[in-house]
């Protein structure tokens, strides 16, 4: 690709996962940088890209100010890219944000400023410190935002979607930032919940729509928290709803209020992608990371979901939770299947993420983890590596044959055979797979269809993991 060489004062950096993804945090950077706006750009690339690419790409805009957008897939090639910048020029000032940074973050000094929280107004008086007064931050200041912004005022980033982003890519909005809850697991733990005000948020929306988009990915962590405000959000899209609409949001699934979900049901089919963190379904083990210990109300209401409403239902479970061996896990993972069917189930790995209660507390409970992104547990108090690696296995054998849905008619076979123990299936197949090829992935379909018809024509082994009929441990 050649290197662009307009110039900006102010350049933002987003290495996105994938190129079809649009950043929504650098927009919003840019879109509150009051005055100094105009003197900002953009550049976005992927993981593709190679740390001495991105350091030509950004010297060629001759920036003054840098600011990264730092996530756990890109931390690395960052962090690799600064190292890069400050020889190649000294006296450009670099900033680094996002959840991947935290205040303990161990490689702050390779920036000028790291901004810990929301980083709108921090950035914003960075810039000005440095294009206005003239001034040096001291290397390695941490800048931390304990409150998060104010959402009555700050600046929408809309307007910096560009017509083929909004065309091609997938665009991601928000109608609220922070979290109620305090998942031990995740960074967004405790922050609190605050709403972007109606009056803001809904013309807004309207633009983006009047321009043509129709897929809006969003952000918020718990979209039906509070009832009134997803309510409003929900009948804004049902009035303007095409056949080609997908509204895709996260769900907290023990506090679905009926009138969120008599909306949702009002959806036409295929026009909303609901993703309902489920994570564990052993109570204690709910309890023990903050999440609702109700799993008959998970469950009743994951079912409704899945069978009252045209949406596509997309569950999360993680494995490696503290306190929930293999057993409990099947157990939990048979249930979820048998009394729900979402057309996908997710099944990750714990990751132990900087700045999370998980994080704080590893030693103490028991946890052992990659200290390199992303942070895959390597031992918990419940199970050792090769437990998690052969649950591993039997994700990923799943995500294959049934969550990409190429194989409809041998999934049913398949779930006829497992007798309701849809693990030991899975796990076996997973075993089956490996033999025969040595690797779960690079399969091509042709093969893996071949491979599953010689799977199922044979006895299915019957490992000792309890049926969905066991009652969930306590």
């Amino acid at each position: 690709m050649p290197v662009t060489r307009n110039t900006s004062d102010i350049l933002l950096v987003a290495v996105n996962a994938r190129y079809s993804h649009c950043a929504f945090a650098p927009r919003s950077l840019i879109a509150n940088l009051g005055p100094l706006a105009p003197r900002a750009g953009l550049l976005e690339c992927d993981l593709e890209i190679t740390p001495l690419q991105l350091a030509e790409r950004i010297a060629a805009r001759s920036p003054r100010v840098v600011g990264f957008s730092v996530y756990l897939w890109n931390v690395r090639l960052i962090e690799a890219t600064a190292r890069l910048l400050r020889v190649v020029d000294s006296g450009m000032r670099l900033a680094a944000g996002g959840p991947e940074l935290t205040a303990d973050y161990p490689h702050a000094d390779l920036f000028d400023t790291v901004i810990v929280g929301e980083g709108e107004s921090a950035f914003r008086a960075f810039c000005e410190t440095v294009l206005t007064d003239g001034g040096d931050f001291p290397l390695s200041s941490v800048l931390i935002n304990q409150t998060g912004e104010a959402l009555a005022s700050l600046a929408l980033p809309y307007d910096r979607y560009t017509d083929t982003d909004l065309a091609q890519r997938t665009v991601y909005v928000e109608t609220s930032r922070g979290c109620p809850f305090s998942c031990a697991y995740c960074t967004s733990a405790g922050t609190g919940l605050r709403l972007i005000p109606l009056l803001r948020l809904l013309p807004a929306f309207d633009e983006l729509w009047r321009r043509g988009l129709r897929r809006f990915k969003f952000l918020d962590r718990s979209f039906n928290a509070p009832t009134e405000h997803a309510c409003a959000v929900l009948d804004f899209f049902r009035s303007r709803v095409t056949e080609d609409t997908c509204l895709h949001v996260e769900i907290q699934p023990d506090r679905l209020h009926p009138d969120v979900l008599s909306r949702l049901a009002a959806f036409p089919a295929g026009t909303l992608h609901l993703e309902v963190g489920i994570q564990t379904l052993t109570p204690h083990v709910a309890a023990r990371i903050g999440r609702s210990p109700d799993t008959a109300r998970t469950l009743e209401t994951l079912r409704v979901l899945t069978r009252e409403t045209g949406a596509t239902v997309h569950a999360d479970l993680i494995f490696g939770l503290p306190g929930e061996d293999e057993v409990a896990f099947a157990r939990g993972f048979n249930t979820l299947v048998t009394v729900c069917d979402p057309p996908e189930v997710q099944v990750n790995w714990l990751k132990v993420l900087p700045g999370t209660r998980f994080a704080r507390e590893a030693q103490r409970i028991g946890l052992a983890f990659n200290p390199e992104p992303p942070y895959e547990l390597l031992r918990s108090d419940a199970m050792d590596f090769a437990t998690l690696s052969r649950i591993q296995r039997f994700a990923r054998c799943w995500e294959l044959v049934h969550n990409r849905g190429h194989f409809s008619e041998a999934c049913l076979r398949l779930h006829a055979l497992a007798g309701g123990d849809f693990y030991a299936c899975y796990q076996a197949l997973a075993d089956h797979l490996c033999a025969a090829e040595g690797k779960l992935f690079a399969i091509s379909r042709p093969r893996l269809a071949a491979l599953l018809d010689d799977f199922l024509a044979r006895p299915l082994p019957r490992p000792d993991h309890p049926s969905p009929e066991s009652p969930l441990s306590s």
